[in-house]
């Protein structure tokens, strides 16, 4: 699915998953996938925030340490934004007054490391270990219990480390400040830490001094696994070969063959001088006052320090006078789609340096004609390079690029045979050169901006945290936050430009791709045994340092090992941590009011009417019981193309068009939900979803009538070029998520339910969709897709859920009427909330303990262990749910401090099965045997009343966490869970005693009838001789 165009403007940053519970690494800073989209106010006030924020805080005023530099309204985001100097060091800050409860800091640095030993990405982890005022060993994971937080994190990019976090409870604010602020300008930096955190020499047996030493460190193995996925391979590749004069580079996160060159002495001089109040941004969110926050800051940590130059400017890439090329190597994808046949594994691309990030209209505009190249089957690189399968996706980095001085473009392909690298790259000149000559429609261009504008009125439970991500890349390199916010001065000055000057994108074209020598061309092939060959040039590296030992060196290590050892395993007084209590989790929520309505002969519609923005949000579930098993694995590819296939007399092109004018985009995925009380019952289905402007729900309504009625599953060429699109999506999302792999294989053998998500998203999808792929003619698939819709597409087992403002709710429901009555109805047409079954996925599966081992060529793991839970209003429900979050503890030491690995915990799904996990962890049958022992230690009782209540208090964080207008009533309509069956399932949770975590620990832990067990990692010798074991090769 496309990105949203106001998401890849305004953010400025490409961001995925991140550490939620562990930081992580990209050289395109990576986190969660989060919108800048506009909320409106969620409470009344008589005198707004914005006003009292300018009354108070005039332009020039001094304000306990810091001077008012600027205050401006930006009405388009209803905020007002506040920019303050702190007069002792220079400190910048900006805060966002806004009338939402959900309140967000960041602290700030720009990081420009000059080599590639990873020395802000190890300092990143180092300054969470410990601080003066909270010495305890890693506060920052014993925050994650001790809060209400929506969200904690810390991140390092390609040239700034950032601390963002977000909570609702003003209490716990200012807690989580405090821990933040201490970790980053008081950290303990003590050389323990960094040895765990970073990298080390030690005995593979920590207590067998025999045993030969290895290397060791959480952020060493974290880039193994980084770059073990080659589209990040090349990624990194790419940004270090377009601007490699100064800190772009080089490896910020860490190269795993430098890592062991950094010294703890250099990691301490890198944070005295880049971690100072003159190289930090701070930045606040919210409804909380100003003042206070001022004030804690100085009086607590900006006062002691004095002004210093920290030297870490960033200069612009000298521009070069000719193209340069190169040609990197990787590892063989057993996942990948070969597009045209065997040996369709190579990427190529072309980047191109484009302006300073400080020139925010300019890097509008380039947004903007980035997007009509590349977005959506109308895109002229579209037609050119993915139509004629010439390889089975854009390459890695595709598209605009703002987060480095100089922002950038790439375009390319991945899944290219290596005799067709040449072709590729001409299409790309070929293609520029055509625009250049023909423009765009004018139709592309409205559809583009249609989606900024929708964009700003789109609401999610997440801006202000959104926002600080967005304004970092450009405000850490000294451009203007608040003036990038200004999306609507952007777009009428945008209209301007292009209706002055017709060929205004045309001449952008010429100026900045045909005219432009500064463009970078990188292929990457894989190459057989590339990983062999990392591990050797890892064991050289090895060898190298263990020759270089004397005997004091070698009982230091010792020493060393043990001691880290023991200090790994110290109970530790925490009483210096502040922390909330679970008298702060309200007892009551309040309810969400729907309306239950049956519309068109017997369709369940719920209505919803929540302060919605002017937008009407859509979502249907279509039922999937009756599919038969012939079908049912094809129900995911109908997901992903039924809405990019045309329709009507809309081919695929138009279809896309008309949904970009008029909508957010139209999207189907697969539904699978647990009865709330009836054991191994669930509800089945597919999920359609969409929002658009008030004004536009018929035409919205329009285009969902004609997918339902008239879908073009007929044109080949356009499936087949999806079919290796999603393939290779799939492909690449597999070192990146192991641990979801992971735990969906784990389950698929422990209920029905689970079988099935395995079946639709787990790895049975991802090899089906390879084997898809590599077939020469597609056309049995397309036949047995038009007898899929067949069977879902009409108004029998279907339900509808809208949510819109009060005031257009009688207009909504008419349209809604109108269009359900146009579908296809058959003599049975009756729709229940939801169509919980127990149906088997095949009616020869019965469920069973069984042990996978999926063999991928990673130099790391992803463990799981899975056995059944209970449903959501069980009477054991609350205790399950609390029991990871207990577990935390156990899992964290053994397996990240102890163990190495990135990441793992354990997670319960109410009605779902509960989950070990690991990530990228240097470890296999010894994470797996650590799970059994976290059931042992709960057993044992290994806790204190204390863990328990920080285990509930983590629990809400997920249970409470914000919901945003278009989402209100979804728990209902998807899951059925009713308030009432929420606020029963919150009581069940609060009242979670020690004994009862004890006993559902035995009960359905420790005395599972059956258990699933999923690695996915290398070839492990002991595994292969276990017969217990099922091993799969790719």
């Amino acid at each position: 699915m496309r990105n949203m165009a106001l998401v890849r403007y305004i953010r400025n940053v490409t961001w995925a998953r991140k550490r939620i519970l562990h930081n992580n690494y990209s050289p395109r800073i990576l986190t969660k996938r989060t919108a800048v989209t506009n909320t409106e106010p969620t409470k009344p006030t008589a005198v707004s925030i914005g006003d009292a924020v300018r009354a108070e805080f005039p332009v020039g005023e001094e304000v306990c340490g810091f001077v008012v530099r600027t205050v401006e309204e930006v009405k388009e985001l209803h905020l007002t934004a506040v920019r303050l100097e702190h007069l002792a060091t220079g400190a910048d800050y900006l805060h966002v007054a806004r009338d939402d409860a959900n309140n967000v800091f960041s602290v700030g640095f720009r990081t420009t490391p000059m080599d590639s030993t990873g020395v802000p990405h190890i300092l990143e982890h180092t300054v969470l270990c410990g601080s003066r005022k909270y010495p305890c060993r890693d506060p920052f994971f014993k925050m994650l219990n001790r809060s209400l937080s929506t969200f904690m994190n810390a991140m390092t990019g390609s040239d700034f480390t950032i601390y963002p976090f977000s909570t609702q409870h003003p209490a716990d604010f200012k807690n989580l400040m405090s821990v933040y602020l201490d970790a980053v300008f008081r950290p303990n930096l003590v050389e323990l830490d960094f040895l765990q955190e970073g990298w080390r020499l030690e005995h593979q047996d920590v207590n067998d001094q025999s045993s030969p030493l290895v290397f060791k460190g959480v952020v060493f193995n974290e880039m193994k696994g980084v770059f073990a996925d080659s589209q990040r391979l090349f990624m990194q590749k790419l940004q270090n070969g377009l601007l490699p004069s100064h800190t772009y580079g080089v490896v910020s996160g860490g190269d795993p063959i430098t890592i062991p060159q950094l010294t703890w002495e250099q990691l301490r001089h890198f944070h005295a001088y880049h971690y100072h109040p003159s190289n930090a941004h701070f930045f606040t969110y919210g409804d909380q006052p100003l003042a206070q926050h001022l004030k804690f800051i100085n009086d607590n940590y900006l006062s002691s320090f004095d002004r210093i130059d920290p030297k870490t400017e960033v200069p612009e890439e000298p521009s070069w006078s000719q193209g340069r090329s190169d040609h990197v190597e990787c590892g063989v994808d057993p996942m990948a789609a070969a597009a045209g046949g065997e040996g369709g594994q190579t990427s190529v691309a072309v980047a191109y340096k484009l302006v300073n990030i400080t020139d925010s209209y300019e890097n509008f505009v380039l947004h903007i004609l980035c997007e009509l190249l590349t977005s959506g089957p109308n895109a002229p690189f579209y037609k050119s390079l993915l139509e004629p399968q010439l390889g089975s996706g854009f390459s890695p980095s595709a598209g605009y690029d703002g987060h480095t001085r100089n922002t950038s473009f790439t375009i390319g392909l991945q899944g290219v045979r290596p005799q067709d690298v040449d072709q590729v790259l001409s299409i790309i000149d070929n293609t520029f050169q055509q625009v250049a000559q023909e423009g765009f429609p004018q139709s592309r261009v409205d559809a583009v901006l249609h989606t900024l504008e929708l964009g700003l009125k789109h609401q999610t439970s997440s801006f202000g945290l959104a926002l600080a991500m967005t304004i970092t890349p450009l405000w850490n390199l000294d451009g203007d936050p608040v003036e990038a916010l200004k999306i609507n001065s952007k777009i009428n000055k945008f209209r301007k430009c292009l209706d002055e000057n017709p060929k205004y994108l045309q001449e952008k074209v010429r100026q900045y791709f045909l005219q432009n020598n500064h463009k970078y061309s990188l292929t990457m092939a894989p190459k057989p045994g590339y990983e062999e060959q990392l591990q050797v040039a890892e064991e050289d590296l090895l060898a190298q340092k263990v020759s270089a030992l004397n005997e004091h060196d070698k009982i230091q290590i010792w020493e060393q090992g043990q001691t880290l050892a023991h200090k790994q395993e110290e109970e530790e007084d925490l009483s210096s941590l502040p922390t909330l209590r679970v008298s702060d989790i309200n007892r009551t929520v309040s309810p969400t009011p729907v309306l239950d309505l049956q519309l068109a002969g017997g369709v369940n519609v719920q209505l919803c009417q929540p302060p919605t923005n002017g937008i009407t949000y859509f979502s249907a579930v279509l039922d999937t019981q009756h599919v038969p098993p012939h079908l049912r694995p094809l129900v995911p590819l109908l997901c992903g193309v039924l809405t990019s296939m045309g329709a009507g007399h809309m081919d695929f092109r138009e279809l896309d068009q008309q949904a970009d004018l008029v909508t957010g985009g139209l999207h189907v995925d697969t539904h699978t939900a647990a009865h709330p009380y009836h054991v191994g019952h669930f509800d089945q289905g597919i999920v359609l979803s969409s929002h658009c402007l008030n004004h536009n729900l018929d035409h919205m309504l329009d285009l969902w009538s004609r997918v339902f009625t008239e879908v073009r599953l007929n044109d080949l060429d356009r499936f087949t070029t999806l079919v290796n699109m999603i393939a290779t999506d799939l492909s690449n999302s597999l070192v990146y998520s192991g641990h979801r792999y992971a735990m969906t294989s784990a389950a698929a053998s422990i209920s029905h339910m689970s079988a099935l998500q395995e079946e639709w998203c787990g790895l049975s999808w991802l090899r089906s969709m390879k084997s898809l792929s590599q077939k020469k003619d597609l056309s049995d698939t397309l036949e047995q897709l038009r007898q899929l819709a067949a069977l879902l597409l009409n108004r029998e087992g279907m339900r509808v859920a809208v949510n819109t403002t009060p005031d257009y709710h009688t207009q909504a429901l008419s349209k809604l009427e109108s269009f359900l009555s146009g579908l296809h109805a058959t003599t049975t047409s009756s729709a229940t909330h939801n169509n919980f079954s127990s149906t088997p996925v095949k009616e020869e599966f019965t469920l069973h303990t069984r042990k996978t081992h999926h063999v991928f060529p990673f130099p790391v793991n992803f463990a799981s262990m899975a056995l059944p839970g209970v449903p959501y209003l069980h009477p054991d429900v609350g205790a399950l749910r609390v029991l990871p979050r207990l577990m935390f503890r156990f899992l964290h030491r053994e397996i990240r401090e102890k163990g190495g690995a990135y990441g793992g915990g354990a997670m319960a799904t109410p009605g779902g099965p509960f989950c070990f996990y690991s990530y990228r962890d240097p470890h296999s049958t010894q994470t797996l045997a650590t799970f059994s022992d976290a059931v042992e230690w709960v057993l044992a009782g290994n806790f204190s009343e204390r863990d328990v209540e920080e285990a509930k208090l983590g629990t809400f964080q997920s249970i409470d966490a914000p919901v945003s207008p278009g989402a209100q009533g979804m728990r209902r309509f998807l899951a059925g869970i009713t308030d009432k069956y929420f606020s029963e399932h919150r009581q069940l949770a609060l009242d979670t005693s020690p004994q009862d975590l004890i006993t559902v620990a035995r009960t359905y832990l420790s005395l599972a009838p059956i258990q699933g067990t999923s690695l996915i990692g290398p070839h492990n010798e002991d595994i292969a001789k276990d017969g217990f074991w099922n091993t799969v090769h790719d």
